[in-house]
């Protein structure tokens, strides 16, 4: 085990979806935030398409307001930033480690 990590730390990969705590009937990160995001989200389309996705701060608050202006999401208050900072730690951007292909 102790190998593995040391491999995913050196090739840089993300342990949170290994280390963390999932929730069962959500398959969603247990983390400050999970509650907010499994009532907001999940209010409107499956939790399955947050877990598909992945953003930073930005690009998360990007699809909220698309999805307030476009599909009728309303506003979300206090728990806007509380939903952003559990979306970007946990549904962050993945390094792959490689480098993008060279131009044609």
């Amino acid at each position: 085990m102790l190998r593995a990590v040391v491999g995913c730390l050196l090739l840089g990969v993300t342990l949170t979806p290994v280390l963390a705590e999932l929730d069962p009937a959500s398959g969603l990160v247990v983390d400050t935030g999970f509650e907010q995001v499994r009532a907001q989200c999940s209010a409107c389309h499956s939790l399955k398409l947050v877990q598909q996705n992945r953003a930073d701060r930005d690009g998360w608050l990007e699809m909220i307001r698309w999805m307030q202006k476009t599909q009728g999401l309303w506003p979300l208050g206090d728990n806007e930033s509380v939903i952003i900072d559990y979306l970007a730690k946990h549904y962050g951007p993945v390094h792959s480690g490689r480098r993008k292909p060279l131009p044609r």
